[in-house]
């Protein structure tokens, strides 16, 4: 648990040369803000407003535009507070009984219209994203906060219904501040098709200039933040038609910045002069989901709420083939829900194995029966069915591909249906599909199953895709996220881990790492598992490494 101090924000020293030398000029001037770092990207935001964002480049352009009352550490530590550092908060204190948590607003801040920041929206904040007419994912990790009250006009306390291990992870990093009185008389159920959900105003680093759909989205320095002012002028994200293309921008040095590498394209990194090329640990796995109910009926799937199937699915699948064909060993098989780089993660614990003579024997005794064409049937169903994946993904394209061929070789007959990430996200949202393949950034706590895998998450607007929902499960998850010893919390999660294992609602594929292309010219720093653009207001190009783009927007180029 945290120890009940008050941490306050230490005003920055700028350190400078003393005596009179002839270099601090220069010096000061090649570390001075600006320049432009373009992120080339294939994938577009849904929209732009937190509590509704489905899509990682949505919120990659959030984390910049907003702010979070405070931020995990790079040790990425949820337990108590330690390793968290002020953002919008200066300043935290602990109620006696850890019940409660007064956070201090800088009084310095300002929302990108001028506004000031008020207590009053957190508060704000915390009943929009937990009120169902929006339905955001995230109200399933607000759930163990009661409420947040005004104390003063920079002072919100937050109350709790619990003591949990992670109660400060939940209100500090899983909620964005929201300005009210831009959204407060807006309609609730009709956010994202309100303009704020394309024109965002927040108070982080970067403001947003313009959304240039399917072409570029463009953010700027805000000029207004004082000792928070981003190091750079600009951020634009070149939006690419497909990975192919985002990848040959930063190649030919168009674009600075590619966050998704092929194993075929590491090589041409490498000899690249202009690019290095980062390799970093990573939070993210991809998983084919089982939709388990009809999405055009509302009843239960006619091939996949039965289990049988799902394990038949599942042991038919060679995952170390997919994983070795698409990421050479730039990937892990993933063990799912539970990445290896959480701290819930128990190693011992192993998936179901490739099997397909035991798969084609379970399929014979649940009555699906090959037939003359070779495709299985039952009470005059086929085996058939579609796997939904985004076409801006090579990876799982591919990983479509080889799933179809090892599901055709015990008698299923599969459809590819590709579409671009609008569409995916959109038939996701609407659970329009028989199986998708799925990738999750998950948070760094082991909370963050609660958002994608529990019954909660499972209803309208959640990120249980696949519907599953076992009270076993959730009751196993909630024991866990209730343990402050480290023994007690794995026990737990390894018992939710077999169960789900055995119920199979998906197939876990494969924990990628981050494998990044940047221009050598840009000084990063920051870069977290969980959220490699985190650190994206400290990074810097030295003035004597500026190009043309790097002109402050209005200059001549």
């Amino acid at each position: 648990m945290p120890s009940f101090r008050t941490v306050r924000l230490l005003p920055l020293v700028a350190l400078v040369a003393c005596g009179g030398s002839k270099d601090a000029p220069s010096m000061a001037a090649a570390n001075s803000p600006g320049g432009t770092v373009v992120i080339s990207t294939p994938g577009e935001p849904d929209n732009l407003l937190p509590p509704i964002t489905v899509s990682q480049s949505g919120q990659q352009v959030e984390a910049l535009v907003f702010e979070h009352l405070a931020e995990i550490g790079v040790g990425l530590n949820t337990v108590g507070d330690a390793g968290f550092t002020p953002s919008l908060a200066t300043s935290w204190d602990w109620a006696k009984d850890s019940m409660s948590i007064a956070f201090h607003l800088d009084p310095a801040s300002r929302w990108h219209d001028g506004k000031p920041v008020h207590a009053a929206d957190v508060a704000f904040s915390f009943a929009l994203y937990t009120d169902p007419k929006v339905a955001s994912p995230t109200a399933t990790l607000l759930t163990n906060i009661d409420s947040v009250a005004v104390r003063d006009s920079l002072t919100a306390v937050v109350w709790f219904k619990k003591r949990k291990p992670e109660q400060f992870f939940d209100i500090a990093d899983q909620m964005f501040v929201l300005p009210q009185h831009l959204l407060g008389t807006l309609d609730r159920a009709q956010l994202a098709s309100s303009p704020f959900a394309s024109q965002p105003v927040g108070s982080g680093p970067f403001r947003f200039v313009r959304w240039a759909q399917k072409q570029a989205l463009e953010l700027a320095a805000d000029s207004t933040a004082g000792r928070r002012r981003a190091q750079l002028d600009r951020v634009v994200f070149n939006i690419a038609p497909d990975p192919v293309t985002a990848f040959t921008r930063v190649a030919a040095g168009e674009a600075d910045v590619f966050e998704a590498v092929r194993p075929n394209n590491v090589a041409d990194v490498a000899k690249n002069p202009q690019l290095q090329l980062l390799v970093l640990p990573s939070l993210d796995y991809n998983y084919l989901g089982f939709n388990l109910v009809d999405a055009a009926t509302g009843k239960p799937h006619p091939i996949f709420s039965d289990r049988t199937v799902r394990r038949a699915l599942s042991l038919a699948t060679d995952r170390r083939s997919i994983v070795a064909n698409i990421y050479d060993t730039l990937a892990v098989q993933a063990r799912g829900p539970f990445t290896m780089a959480q701290a819930s993660a128990d190693p011992s614990l192993t998936p179901l194995p490739y099997a397909p003579d035991s798969a084609g024997a379970m399929l014979d005794a649940a009555g699906w029966v090959r037939g003359a064409d070779s495709l299985r049937h039952k009470a005059g169903r086929t085996l058939a069915f579609g796997i939904l994946v985004p076409s801006t993904s090579v990876a799982r394209m591919r990983a479509a591909v080889l799933l179809q061929e090892q599901f055709r070789k015990i008698g299923a007959d599969v459809k590819i249906e590709s579409t671009d990430m609008g569409g995916f996200v959109g038939r996701m949202g609407s659970r329009a599909f028989d199986t998708m393949i799925g990738q999750w950034s998950p948070d760094p706590g082991p909370s963050s199953v609660v958002d994608t895998w529990t019954s909660a998450a499972a209803a309208k607007g959640g990120n249980n895709m696949s519907a599953y929902r076992s009270p076993a499960f959730d009751a196993q998850v909630d024991s866990g996220l209730a343990a402050f010893a480290p023994a007690d919390m794995r026990k737990h999660f390894a018992a939710a881990w077999r169960i789900i294992a055995d119920d199979a609602p998906a197939i876990w594929l494969a924990e990628p790492r981050r494998v990044m292309a940047i221009q050598k010219r840009i000084i990063t720093t920051g870069m977290r598992p969980d959220a490699w653009w985190a650190g994206i207001a400290q990074w810097r190009i030295p003035a004597g490494q500026r190009i043309a783009r790097d002109a402050p927007a209005g200059a001549t180029r």
